[in-house]
């Protein structure tokens, strides 16, 4: 076929997108992709014409490619002028696929988009996908994908964090999500000791400010949830040059760690939470701690009451990323203040970390119901 021929064409392409004329615009692009499969003008049709069919990702690939490939000024105009259009569109059936999201019954309810961990192999692609669907730049989303654990990524409507959440999903990129108003379902009780220990144990403890006692099976355990919090106090800052101090001189700092874990009881709605700062080791079980362990101190005698219940938990799923989610989690301040963690640890009430543990600790519940 001659050049006449094949502007030609292309002539009758334009009019066709001129009258909106698809059908015609398609027809007369097969036969010319057929024959100049490499002509720019070829392409950039073919881009219009995904557009039209409302499938952008390929449109926005398209332009860009020949973005790329060809440098003529004409050509590289068109592309950007296709690729500003169809962020355009993606931005607007982005809205409108939110309006719609949220319109639904419950669904304008506060929830939380949190993003999982993923493998290094993999965090490029998921990296792509991510700044594709929440319209941030590349190297923004690649430092907001978890290289452990969970981060809460965004907080909004239900209906638009579920909506990003399938959409991630759907694209390899790991995410839950939940209503902020699911989180305050579960009971959480202060263990302060275990009473009976098999084969179904008894946990003595505080519910509510009020003594309970509980019996499960250790069968019910859906779920374990470690962690430790950071207990702080006011440390003396000495000048080391001027061998002064002052009551100026005290300043926040961490003097120890407390540790937590939480047994999830998903059938009763209940958490069970221990703390080696409040778990009473003489009266509780087990009571065969080794004398050794007992003058060691408090973490060993810690360590072997954790050991034994995990002995007893060998099919729950353990969350224990608690650390690398804390540091996102204060970002949150809000969000952490809205948080009843029901326990504070001595003179730590201020604390962002007690409503850190605890709703990391009630994600995993939730995560599992």
């Amino acid at each position: 076929m001659t050049d006449s021929s094949v502007q030609q064409l292309l002539d009758q392409v334009a009019q066709a997108f001129d009258r909106q004329d698809y059908r015609s615009a398609t027809v007369c692009l097969k036969e010319l992709w057929k024959l100049q499969p490499e002509n720019p003008q070829v392409q950039l049709y073919r881009g219009r014409l995904y557009e039209a069919a409302g499938k952008l990702e390929q449109a926005n690939n398209t332009y860009k490619q020949l973005l790329k490939a060809v440098p003529t000024p004409k050509i590289m105009a068109q592309a950007r002028q296709g690729i500003d259009r169809v962020e355009k569109l993606t931005q607007e059936q982005r809205q409108q696929d939110i309006a719609r999201s949220v319109s639904a019954p419950d669904q304008d309810k506060h929830g939380l988009l949190i993003l999982e961990s993923i493998d290094p192999d993999r965090r490029t692609a998921a990296a792509r996908s991510l700044s594709t669907i929440m319209n941030v730049d590349a190297y923004s989303a690649r430092m907001q994908i978890p290289n452990r654990g969970w981060r809460i990524y965004r907080r909004g409507p239900i209906g638009e964090m579920a909506l990003y959440g399938q959409q991630l999903r759907s694209n390899q990129v790991p995410a839950f999500w939940l209503t902020e108003e699911s989180l305050s379902h579960p009971r959480l009780i202060h263990v302060q000791s275990i009473m009976t220990p098999n084969p179904k144990p008894i946990v003595r403890g505080l519910l509510n400010g009020d003594v309970q006692e509980l019996q499960f099976d250790w069968s019910e355990v859906t779920a374990c949830v470690q962690g430790s919090l950071p207990v702080f106090d006011r440390l003396l800052d000495v000048d080391t040059l001027r061998r002064e101090y002052s009551s100026r001189s005290k300043k926040e700092g961490v003097t120890d760690y407390a540790a937590m874990l939480d047994l999830h009881l998903t059938a009763q709605n209940i958490i069970l939470r221990f703390c080696d700062r409040t778990y009473d080791f003489h009266q509780g079980h087990p009571w065969n701690i080794p004398d050794q362990l007992e003058q060691t101190g408090v973490r060993s005698q810690w360590n072997y009451v954790v050991n034994w219940v995990k002995s007893h938990t060998l099919n729950s799923v353990y969350w224990n990323d608690f650390a690398p989610f804390a540091d996102t989690a204060i970002e949150f301040p809000q969000l952490l203040k809205a948080i009843d963690p029901g326990f504070y640890l001595y003179g730590q009430e201020d604390s962002r970390w007690n409503p850190a543990f605890h709703l990391y600790s009630l994600l995993a519940f939730g995560r599992s119901d």
